[in-house]
């Protein structure tokens, strides 16, 4: 098996705060998702959907999965990202995160090259960043364990594997004002990232 082939942007979520379907957030013209799978393929070759709608992805060429622990979130779409990978490690990012890093995508590429890790997430003022982040096909026998249990919380199952934590001086330098850790969660902040991208869409 290849080591890092795969990607997957999870996109399954409830989107109550936000009030729509975040699937069908837009900048530019285009869905953050359309964005999100572009980039991502300039990196890798097999790029991943999870969605309860895989018709939105008919035009995309991307493979469209679905979650095996239904309602359970993030952490199930990890899971089933993990399941249907092509490759030992899997990038995963979600639909209300517009920002990608690829060169600290390569960063982290190049720490995890012959190391022995769960999952390489960053740590930013304190807080684990789940997302923008890489996972092991190794950690699905305790990512199974959690989703059995009841225990949802991405958080929680970092806190249990080994984990590359990269602390943030290090990534510093190659994530410009954490954007690439930026979610999308309600009106306003969708309203104001599109003022930032020059109210394009």
């Amino acid at each position: 098996m290849q080591m890092f082939k795969s990607a997957a942007i999870l996109a399954g979520g409830k989107s109550t705060r936000m009030g729509f379907d975040k699937q069908l957030l837009e900048a530019g013209g285009r869905t953050v998702v359309e964005q999100l799978i572009v980039q991502l393929k300039a990196r890798f070759a097999d790029v991943l959907v999870t969605s309860p709608t895989p018709q939105l992805y008919a035009a995309s060429q991307v493979r469209v999965i679905q979650d095996v622990y239904r309602d359970s979130g993030p952490l199930a779409g990890i899971h089933a990202a993990l399941l249907h990978a092509q490759s030992r490690w899997v990038f995963i990012t979600a639909c209300d995160m517009p920002y990608l890093e690829l060169p600290y995508i390569d960063f982290m590429i190049q720490r995890l090259h012959g190391a022995d890790y769960g999952a390489c997430v960053t740590e930013v003022h304190g807080r684990l960043q789940p997302f923008h982040a890489f996972y092991s096909r190794d950690a699905l026998p305790l990512l199974d364990t959690h989703l059995q249990r009841g225990h949802c919380s991405v958080t929680r199952f970092l806190r249990e594997i080994k984990a590359l934590v990269i602390p943030e001086e290090e990534a510093a330098p190659l994530v410009p004002g954490w954007r690439a850790f930026l979610n999308l969660n309600t009106p306003q902040e969708y309203a104001r990232f599109r003022g930032e991208t020059h109210g394009s869409g």
